[in-house]
């Protein structure tokens, strides 16, 4: 531990990793049956008075949004990996100098 207070537990990386996969597999598995669902909707809006106004406007945004939470998904799965990864990369950096220091001693 440093001497700030800081210290880094391999076993915590591990632990969250998959709370962040799931998230984020979550998040992709809601974007992907909203964006059914909204599909499923068709043109709701219409052909009369403000509808083609409406649906100009609303399409569009429909499918940013669909677009961002899916990058979003992908993005915290990411992170779930990240972590992962990066616990193993320290188990095997703290074994590397364990061994290294045992040998010098």
């Amino acid at each position: 531990m440093a001497s700030g207070g800081f210290s880094i537990q391999v076993t915590d990386f591990a632990a969250v990793a998959p709370a962040f996969t799931n998230a984020g597999q979550d998040l992709s598995d809601a974007e992907q049956k909203q964006g059914a669902v909204l599909t499923s909707l068709g043109s709701f809006w219409g052909t009369t008075a403000h509808g083609p106004d409406f649906g100009d406007k609303y399409a569009p945004l429909v499918a940013k949004v669909l677009a961002l939470a899916s990058m979003c998904g992908t993005a915290i799965e990411g992170v779930g990996s990240g972590l992962a990864d990066m616990g193993q990369q320290y188990g095997v950096t703290e074994d590397q100098i364990t061994t290294a220091l045992k040998a010098g001693l």
